[in-house]
């Protein structure tokens, strides 16, 4: 992709709100547009930090292998969001990144990511304010293990993902395509695959949400679950 192009989709993320037409051009020149597929490794656990990534399309899965299949999910990451931009207490990564759905994600080298910190106050500041967001999160987790039992923590965890990546239909309902099988949820909540599919199957004979068993990634949510 040429850099006039790349200039066009940088310009309308969020992220880059603060930079000016030079700027944007500039990081459009030095950026690559790279497409991975579902399900593929961006980057590893404990390799050193050369690039940070923004999502232009698709889902991307942060996480820490444990035991086995088990993992801790550090954070789900949904197009117009930054990751792997924390080279502030590490020059290797302390988690991994694999996608969920086929991703288009920019590719910042580190040493220009540096550059923009270091001469763009309102860059800057951004980033700042999603690290300050995504502390909050974490904050908020361990607040819902230490007081909630699993099928409340899976119940908030689906509430704050259809606020978060939600569709909302013209009827009230909303569409939240999350591409995430049980256990990524599981590891997410800090339960079992084994309550996610129960408490999701409850919700479902409640009429609370929606899923086809052929696609269970997608659910229709219904107002009335905000109110359980």
């Amino acid at each position: 992709m040429n850099v006039s192009s790349k200039f066009m989709l940088l310009r309308d993320l969020a992220i880059f709100k603060g930079l000016d037409n030079k700027e944007i051009e500039q990081l459009a020149d030095k950026t690559e547009l790279k497409k991975v597929g579902k399900g593929k490794s961006i980057y590893k656990e404990d390799v050193t930090i050369d690039t940070v990534y923004v999502i232009f399309k698709g889902t991307v899965k942060l996480g820490i292998q444990v035991i086995g299949e088990r993992e801790i999910i550090r954070g789900i990451i949904q197009p117009g969001e930054i990751f792997g931009e924390n080279i502030f207490n590490s020059t290797k990564r302390l988690e991994y990144a694999v996608t969920l759905a086929e991703c288009h994600v920019f590719c910042i080298p580190v040493t220009y990511y540096q550059e923009l910190l270091k001469t763009n106050a309102e860059f800057r500041t951004s980033i700042v304010e999603q690290m300050m967001t995504n502390v909050s999160v974490l904050k908020k987790r361990i607040h819902n293990y230490m007081f909630y039992n699993a099928q409340r923590r899976i119940l908030e965890f689906l509430k704050d993902l259809t606020h978060k990546t939600g569709t909302k239909l013209v009827n009230g309902e909303y569409l939240v395509n999350h591409n995430m099988n049980h256990l990524a949820i599981a590891n997410s909540t800090d339960t079992s695959r084994q309550t996610v599919a129960r408490v999701l199957n409850d919700l479902k004979s409640q009429a609370l949400i929606s899923y086809s068993d052929r696609r269970p990634s997608k659910i229709i949510v219904r107002p009335a679950l905000f109110l359980s």
